[in-house]
């Protein structure tokens, strides 16, 4: 589009660009905006008048009668009161459902590439930390083969050392696979080619996991009524069930066909008048539209009830557990992390100063992992979480296809469910 936010893939893409380009170019999302064109027929079909019917007989004289009998009408069927009106306002509001379900699956898919390419964040996070730590083993293992040499070492302590290298060469390689499953993910979301290189803004930085204070309930709850498009869908899903309603209430009237007539008699009488048709409502009065049709209209509001509270559910829990990892990450912090560095210092220079064996070492440094992955694992989880937050109560995405007209985003105060 012309007004679609220019940028630069060179640097790498933000997470906001990884969102335009998935809206652009999501072949799921483009299927669902074809749609569109679907529902604005509906508009041109209600718009249309009915087709008038023409009627001809004929007949000749029997029994010595003179002349011939001919009659012909065209008739135009008259709709019933409000019946166009609630046609069009079906179609109207069949479009504004369409037009808000392509927004609702924009805002799922761009929820969805903000996961995705935190997965890769990791991954390639994961890389580096274990790169480190394979550095950290090679060296090791190289000062405890000079030990050998010199009589400090035993083939003991080598067997050791060499199996931690070659554990962490191991999740090397898995952290690899991870991280190219994570690409091809994020490329089958983007619409891209499984073969395509996508650098993203924050590859070769460290992990960035911004703590926050979390909403507060009342906060969220409000945001979900505002900001998620899956529940303006079932607003506008409710409206469609209401206008179609209107229209099946409408039909139970007569149904009067009028128009022009003519009739030759004989052999010179010559006639012209008017014809009608009026089918009475006597036994059908659309008695079986009009009670689907308000079943419809209740399940449509039963299912935004249900909706909204599934939706505060997941808000809660989802709150709930960002608070939960935050403490974490707060206690982590304070206690766990202090200990630690403690703890690799004194390993540290113990080693170097001679006075801790090999395997001593080496069981120091695989507590240190163990508990710096924890940690990691822990910030990771809360990132996740927020993600999880947000996408349920509601974030600014990019959009691309036109929105529909503010008041076709939710139905009328009276017709709310």
């Amino acid at each position: 589009p012309p007004d679609a936010p220019v940028f630069d893939a060179s640097d790498g893409l933000s997470e906001a660009e990884l969102m335009a380009v998935a809206v652009m170019l999501n072949p799921d999302l483009q299927a669902a905006r074809a749609s569109i064109g679907e529902t604005e027929a509906l508009l041109i079909s209600a718009k249309t008048l009915p087709n008038p019917e023409v009627g001809v007989g004929f007949g000749v004289g029997l029994l010595g009668t003179d002349g011939f009998k001919l009659g012909t009408d065209l008739l135009f069927e008259f709709l019933k009161p409000g019946e166009r009106e609630a046609r069009q306002a079906v179609a109207t509001a069949r479009i504004a459902l369409t037009r808000v379900e392509v927004l609702a699956r924009e805002y799922e898919i761009a929820a969805e590439i903000r996961r995705l390419a935190f997965n890769v964040a990791v991954a390639e996070q994961a890389i580096v930390i274990l790169d480190a730590e394979l550095a950290l083993r090679q060296q090791a293992t190289g000062l405890v083969r000079r030990r050998r040499d010199v009589g400090e070492a035993n083939d003991l302590d080598i067997s050791a050392v060499d199996l931690e290298l070659v554990v962490v060469q191991r999740d090397r390689r898995l952290a690899q696979i991870e991280l190219e499953q994570a690409r091809l993910a994020l490329n089958r979301e983007l619409g891209l080619p499984p073969s395509s290189v996508i650098t993203l803004e924050s590859s070769g930085k460290p992990l960035e996991v911004p703590l926050i204070d979390a909403v507060q309930f009342g906060d969220l709850d409000e945001r979900l009524l505002s900001s998620r498009l899956d529940l303006k869908a079932r607003e506008a899903a409710y409206q469609v069930s209401e206008e179609e309603l209107r229209l099946a209430t409408a039909r139970q009237f007569l149904k009067l066909k009028a128009g022009p007539l003519y009739e030759h008699d004989g052999v010179s009488e010559n006639f012209a008048g008017v014809s009608a048709s009026v089918e009475i409502p006597i036994f059908d009065r659309n008695q079986g539209e009009i009670a689907e049709k308000t079943a419809a209209r209740d399940r449509s509001r039963a299912e935004y009830t249900a909706a909204l509270h599934r939706l505060r559910s997941e808000a809660a829990a989802a709150l709930a557990r960002v608070r939960a990892i935050r403490a974490e990450i707060d206690t982590q912090q304070r206690e766990v992390l202090p200990l630690l560095e403690r703890s690799q210092t004194l390993s540290r220079g113990a080693f170097e100063a001679r006075e801790l064996n090999v395997l001593d070492w080496v069981t120091a440094q695989q507590r240190a992992l163990r508990t710096r992955r924890a940690y990691l694992d822990t910030v990771i989880s809360y990132r996740r979480a927020l993600l999880d937050l947000e996408a349920l109560s509601g974030f600014p995405v990019w959009r691309f296809a036109p929105l529909p007209e503010p008041s076709s985003l939710s139905p009328q105060k009276r017709n709310a469910p």
